[in-house]
């Protein structure tokens, strides 16, 4: 790890660093901060048993910067006892709400070579996460660490670049981070190489390319990877188009859980396009997808049910399906909810009300943050007759 300054100058750092946050907070915000504010006012003029006091009052409302206040009071002593252990933990209620500074004091104490705070692991996980959140002093960590040839530093800092996390975007940035990480087969450096190279994203498009890197981040484990290289042999892009081999990638990735593989593979079953048909298949790997939360899943397998493809035909569970696709969300499921309302009785309503709720309670609620990285682009009916696709 990385020999940081003596513990002093770090304690100074994070009080200009508050102090700092604090005049800016004053400054733009006097609706919401004017009790901060106060609590600043009193923290700058020494008076930090006040300040205690109404950062106290403030964080028991979930208020991130009050919580970093205390966090660095404990920290430094001031106005209380010195309490490291304290401070972490006000500093991790801080840091888990995204706040920035919490994060980067969070990494700082963790960075310490004490037996009871200790802990480079965690030190390095808030660190990465500061300079994601955009904070200065994580990013330069950040970079020291990449310019010290640390692959994963320099893979999550390529990646912040790719992403416009903390950094702008700069794609040629992040090759020239991703790359030497790759190099090093930090896995999830050689995936996103792979999806550099096959998107044209800071070097010019080379599917061979790709296909060299997605084949070396599958072997050491990356089911995204070998789900993009499930889709390369499917198209020829990069190797010889081979519909088995393709075949057998998703099918690898879908049985590991990847959702989109399966969604991938249920689409590709059911549309029968340069692909074999199989209705029983594609039923089934809809029902995985559903299972996992996936919306387009969901009505999908819904559609099945209600037409009786690869399943016996069953209205009851096709409802039931649409309803948990409406409350996913989807746009097209409330228009065949209505649909089917005027093939069932008020009974059967009543059932498949009940088998939607049964269902939903199973089924995972799908990841916001998820980033897909690439499109099948391959056809599927989402809607009953009678429904118009928007």
């Amino acid at each position: 790890m990385l020999n940081f300054e003596a513990y002093p100058f770090v304690r100074l750092r994070r009080r200009l660093i508050f102090l700092a946050l604090l005049i800016l907070v004053t400054a733009s915000d006097r609706g919401l901060a004017d009790e901060f504010g106060t609590g600043v006012a009193a923290y700058k003029s020494g008076r930090f048993q006040i300040a205690h006091e109404i950062f106290s009052r403030l964080a028991r409302t979930r208020d991130a910067r009050a919580e970093f206040a205390l966090g660095l009071l404990y920290d430094n002593g001031e106005g209380v006892d010195v309490d490291r252990e304290l401070a972490i933990g006000w500093y991790a209620k801080s840091a888990a709400q995204g706040y920035a500074k919490g994060q980067y004091n969070l990494a700082l104490l963790y960075e310490q070579d004490d037996s009871v705070i200790g802990n480079h692991a965690l030190a390095r996980t808030w660190f990465i996460r500061a300079a994601e959140a955009g904070n200065a002093d994580g990013v330069a960590w950040l970079r020291n660490a990449a310019d010290l040839d640390d692959a994963d530093a320099q893979f999550h800092l390529g990646r912040m670049y790719l992403l416009a996390k903390g950094v702008p975007r700069n794609d040629d940035e992040s090759v020239r981070w991703i790359q030497p990480a790759a190099q090093t087969q930090h896995p999830q450096a050689t995936f996103t190489l792979g999806v550099l190279y096959e998107s044209a994203r800071g070097v010019t498009r080379s599917y061979p390319e790709a296909v060299k890197w997605y084949e070396l981040a599958a072997q050491l484990g990356s089911h995204e990877a070998t789900y993009n290289l499930a889709r390369l042999h499917r198209l020829g892009r990069g190797v010889a188009r081979n519909i088995e081999r393709a075949e057998t990638l998703y099918v690898q990735a879908a049985i590991a859980g990847l959702v989109d593989a399966q969604l991938s593979l249920a689409m590709l079953y059911e549309a029968g396009q340069g692909w074999p048909h199989n209705s029983k298949k594609a039923f089934y790997w809809y029902r995985q997808a559903a299972l996992a939360g996936h919306a387009d899943a969901q009505i999908n397998l819904a559609y099945l049910y209600g037409q009786g493809l690869g399943v016996g035909k069953d209205l009851i569970e096709s409802y039931a399906w649409y309803v948990i696709a409406a409350k996913a969300g989807h746009h097209l499921a409330a228009d065949n909810v209505a649909v089917l309302a005027s093939a069932l009785n008020s009974q059967e309503i009543d059932t498949a009300k009940i088998r939607a709720a049964m269902l939903f309670s199973k089924a995972k609620r799908p990841d916001p943050n998820k980033d897909n990285r690439s499109n099948e682009n391959v056809p599927t009916r989402k809607n009953l007759p009678g429904v118009a696709s928007r």
